[in-house]
């Protein structure tokens, strides 16, 4: 470990917005391509119909369900390993990194057998029907194999993370999202550029994912072999309960946040479905855009975990709340870039997912979303922040109801009160998800500034 490039003293002693800017900026060009990689497989697929398009976004919460396991030992073990790192406990990170992949690849497994074994059934209970219900449940059922790289991985990005190897993890991901990007259009389609295709539609464009995440995996594996501080090897292993407990102990509420919120976007895709297929793809494409601009702000709220927990770990109390105000600070001038550039770009933005403006219904819903979500970006920002904070101190019970409580107690609720007492219609939808994320930032920042560290 002493013979590799450590980024301790940076983090804990560093300039706080170099250290910001150094840790997020990989994170934001690696989540701004893997958004660019969502957006491309979005376009690919549109290509084929909007009833294919609505079924990749119609299952998406599902696979979240899964993967949000995988997010939430992802979380504790970079809080875990980062507080240790700070307080250079180096013997300690090495048994947690190694029970972190244990956990991670007995979960994978699990989730893949149990998500390919599940899927006609969770689709149909979602209320899909017909062809869209036999899409969905194709696109579901290949990408449930999928879920095994994307658990395993989790586990190898919490080892790098915690170190504020960001840098590698933008690579890595590039080198992954580029490969889907390729073999998107060969698996979906029967001609590409002169070429001949597996003219696969939706199922092509499951399994070129599938392969992309397995070359996640086998890349991740071998970058932490040949970089970590933190030595990963089984070599000498020995299970150790008391270390699954505390990585629990963590994860689990971290779990519930993620996989109650899904469990919410599975329902509220649901609602959403309703409306009929026009209002669900108008909602996934003004979330894909937001998210393409977003990655700033969230890149930033990311790299908060790490940074505060080695900080928080050193024992500098005081700095922590340097690190958390110029975040915030840096994350507002990210929203208003973002907000600015999807109202003034808003056509040509939406033009990128609508063959043509004759699908009227389809542009007016889209078009109205795209407005709320140039105000919704700031309050994403600012949740991600207050996310990143009470992780990285290891407060995940709160982070966990901040997360239940957007989506159970004020979206949902929301949307059914504006649904049966007013004519709105899909605008409602909009309405919800703007106050859900204002009132939730409200009470987070309430917390932070009575809490005492």
């Amino acid at each position: 470990m002493a013979d590799k490039k450590s980024n301790i003293d940076f983090i804990t002693k560093g300039d706080v917005s170099q250290v910001i800017f150094r840790l997020s900026i990989p994170l934001m060009i690696s989540n701004l391509i893997k958004t660019l990689y969502t957006i491309t497989d979005g376009i690919y697929v549109a290509r084929i119909s909007s009833e294919d398009y609505a079924a990749t976004a119609f299952i998406w919460p599902v696979l979240f369900l899964f993967i949000a396991v995988g997010l939430g030992v992802n979380v504790a073990s970079t809080s875990l390993m980062s507080q240790k790192l700070g307080a250079k406990k180096f013997d300690q990170c090495k048994n947690y990194a190694s029970h972190t992949i244990f956990i991670t690849l007995v979960l994978g497994i699990i989730f893949s057998i149990l998500g390919y074994l599940i899927s006609p059934f969770i689709v149909r209970w979602m209320g899909a029907r017909g062809s869209f219900a036999q899409k969905s449940e194709i696109f579901l059922a290949i990408n449930s194999v999928g879920l095994l790289f994307d658990t395993i991985f989790s586990g190898y990005q919490a080892i790098l993370n915690s170190q504020g190897r960001t840098k590698t993890m933008t690579i890595i991901s590039t080198i992954s999202s580029l490969t889907n990007v390729i073999l998107d259009p060969f698996f979906i389609f029967d001609n590409v550029l002169g070429l001949p295709g597996l003219n696969m539609g939706i199922r092509g464009a499951a399994i070129a994912t599938v392969i992309s995440k397995l070359l996640l995996v086998l890349i991740s594996i071998r970058v932490v072999k040949k970089e970590s501080e933190i030595e990963v090897t089984f070599k000498d292993f020995k299970f150790d309960m008391a270390i699954v407990i505390n990585i629990f102990s963590m994860a689990i509420p971290a779990c519930l946040g993620s996989s109650g919120e899904a469990i919410g976007f599975t329902i509220l895709n649901g609602f959403i479905q309703s409306y009929g297929t026009t209002t669900l793809a108008a909602f996934s494409m003004g979330n894909r855009l937001a998210d393409l601009f977003n990655q700033g702000s969230m890149g930033v709220g990311m790299a908060l975990t790490s940074i505060i927990g080695q900080n928080y770990g050193a024992g500098n109390r005081e700095r922590l709340k340097q690190i958390f105000r110029k975040a915030n600070i840096i994350i507002t001038f990210f929203s208003l870039f973002t907000a600015i550039c999807l109202i003034v770009f808003k056509d040509p933005l939406l033009s990128i997912f609508i063959k043509d403006m004759s699908d009227v219904e389809l542009y007016k819903q889209a078009s109205e979303y795209m407005y709320f979500t140039s105000v919704i970006t700031f309050f994403m920002g600012y949740f991600s922040a207050i996310n990143g904070f009470f992780q990285g101190i290891g407060k995940t019970k709160f982070t966990m109801l901040l997360s239940l409580a957007r989506l159970w107690a004020l979206r949902l609720p929301i949307i059914l009160i504006l649904k049966y007492t007013t004519n709105l219609g899909s605008t409602g939808i909009w309405i919800a998800m703007l106050l859900s994320n204002a009132l939730t930032v409200a009470f987070g920042f309430y917390m932070y500034l009575k809490k005492r560290y």
